[in-house]
């Protein structure tokens, strides 16, 4: 990156010569090194950074921010202090709702995303109504594990509970409070990828991401549960290459 690099934007893999630029964007209670493993299956010559939301990590003491609206503001200013490159938006589960909501952003400063997928989350305008951040930390905790039973480890451990609870309870808010006044579609095509035992999001719910792009969005099953992309990375990120015709270049 040129200049100080942005706390909001993690390189995982960055060159002079790259052709794109993929950006991830975590889900609740997540970090930018979720998407670590994605590295050894990435062309070389495209850009791969990972949005880091304050709380964790290396931004561990840093204040968190409980508005979605506030987060994406924060990433789009982050993204348009980079060079000029064609952009790839990934979010997955709450880093969906924020893919679209910088896509905007971007857009409305002339500067869109090439595609944006989302995974593993409703469109805003189709997203249940909830209220676990309002809730005990037995409450959010349980339903972590319902999505994600290899968590429990993590937060059968009250050292590490007490420590990632109130980042897990801010991005809750985050996502249960965000209710847009006026959706308006991106330019840029959206696509959805969807976990057939993902009980978190219906093939109804992602159908109507349509409302939200001009393009007929193209809606890819794979197995597994909400979490399906940490067992078959290769094939998500095949997908994503596949559905930009790596963005109008060499076959994948």
């Amino acid at each position: 990156m040129s200049g100080a690099p942005s706390p909001w934007l993690r390189g995982l893999r960055e060159g002079a010569q790259a052709r794109a630029r993929l950006v991830c964007l975590p889900h609740a209670g997540g970090s930018a090194s979720f998407f670590r493993p994605w590295l050894a299956h990435l062309p070389g010559d495209i850009d791969f950074l990972a949005v880091q939301y304050p709380g964790r990590e290396e931004r561990f003491n840093e204040t968190h921010i409980p508005c979605l609206a506030s987060l994406a503001e924060h990433i789009a200013h982050a993204l348009l202090a980079l060079p000029a490159r064609p952009l790839l938006l990934f979010g997955h589960s709450m880093g969906a709702a924020l893919a679209y909501a910088v896509g905007l952003r971007l857009e409305a400063a002339g500067l869109g995303a090439a595609h944006v997928f989302v995974s593993a989350h409703p469109p805003p305008h189709r997203q249940p109504s909830s209220d676990l951040h309002r809730q005990d930390d037995a409450a959010l905790i349980a339903d972590i594990l319902r999505q994600d039973a290899e968590a429990a480890g993590l937060w059968a451990n009250p050292q590490l509970r007490a420590l990632f609870l109130p980042t897990l309870r801010s991005d809750y808010q985050a996502i249960e409070t965000w209710r847009p006044a006026r959706l308006a579609p991106l330019a840029a095509p959206i696509d959805v990828l969807l976990a057939r035992d993902d009980a978190e999001v219906s093939l109804d719910q992602a159908r109507a991401w349509a409302d939200l792009t001009a393009h007929p969005p193209d809606i890819r099953l794979f197995d597994g549960d909400h979490f399906y992309l940490k067992q078959q990375p290769r094939p998500v990120i095949h997908h994503l290459l596949q559905r930009t015709a790596y963005l109008q270049g060499d076959s994948v």
